[in-house]
């Protein structure tokens, strides 16, 4: 058994490895953002995020068509996106050890000074009301690829209230559904559990992880399997009674960095080497 573990961590060295040296000659990581802009004043009550310009009618109206995108080949939606679910914005990592900014200013930097809503609410995670709960008319959602298994770091603030925790919700795929809706709570134990999958009436959505309390310096780390796409959920935690007040612009901070490998594996990958060298050397005898 022992063996067999350590074995595999020497493939996982020799695959990372591999992808590293593939992904050299990829494009830079980018951040990607969707265009529809309800409002740039946070305050004002308005569901941002929609990928066809009707907005809520997610496509359905004569003559809808989809909001174009800041980043992506010809305005189309990040990573062959398919789902009706709301989408704020996108990021691509192609190397381990890149960071990212997913923000308006970000954004303004990047593409030529374009406006986008990147804001939520200080209790759209989790509320402070008698019985908590978020609610998705007030969640940002956003898409994570990674071209190589790294190991990454979120860390988040509002602009006008640096000292606000986040709750963020990571899941495993994105939306292929029509199903979506925002006017849904969520975090709302036992009706509505912390693992729950497709929480929003989506499809292909699959709980993987959260953390609480989340700030400019107390990180969510997760691994991302090199080509997985992910779904991130995030928005204010307990911050406020209800996700309709206290809302804001956001900054999340994306880093990445190598996989830590065990030191047993590159000690068995070291005795292998060496078992291969006598071997040579018994055989040249």
């Amino acid at each position: 058994m022992k063996k067999t573990t350590i074995a595999k961590a020497v493939a996982l060295v020799l695959t990372g490895s591999a992808l590293s040296m593939a992904s050299a000659t990829a494009s830079a990581s980018t951040t990607m953002y969707n265009t529809f802009v309800v409002d740039l004043d946070p305050e004002v009550v308005a569901t941002d995020g929609w990928t066809y310009d009707d907005g809520p009618s997610k496509g359905t109206s004569t003559g809808a068509t989809l909001n174009p995108w800041l980043g992506t080949v010809g305005g189309a939606l990040p990573f062959n996106y398919t789902g009706k679910s709301a989408l704020n914005w996108a990021a691509h990592i192609t190397n381990a050890g890149d960071s990212l900014t997913i923000s308006a200013a970000d954004a303004a930097t990047n593409y030529n000074g374009a406006q986008v809503d990147i804001d939520s609410g200080k209790g759209a995670w989790q509320d402070t009301s008698s019985s908590p709960k978020g609610w998705a008319h007030n969640v940002d959602i956003g898409l994570f690829k990674s071209d190589v298994t790294t190991k990454v770091a979120l860390t988040a603030s509002f602009l006008n209230n640096p000292t606000a925790k986040f709750g963020i919700t990571l899941f495993t795929g994105m939306d292929t559904g029509t199903g979506y809706s925002h006017h849904v709570n969520w975090n709302n134990p036992p009706t509505v559990p912390y693992t729950t999958s497709n929480p929003f009436r989506t499809t292909g959505v699959i709980y993987a992880d959260r953390k609480i309390n989340v700030d400019s310096s107390t990180a969510f780390e997760f691994i991302a399997e090199a080509g997985q796409i992910y779904s991130i959920y995030l928005g204010g935690y307990r911050g406020s009674p209800s996700w309709l007040s206290n809302r804001d612009f956001y900054q999340l901070n994306i880093a990445t960095s190598p996989v830590p490998v065990p030191a047993a594996a590159w000690l068995f990958g070291s005795g292998l080497l060496g078992l291969m060298s006598y071997g040579r050397k018994k055989k040249q005898a």
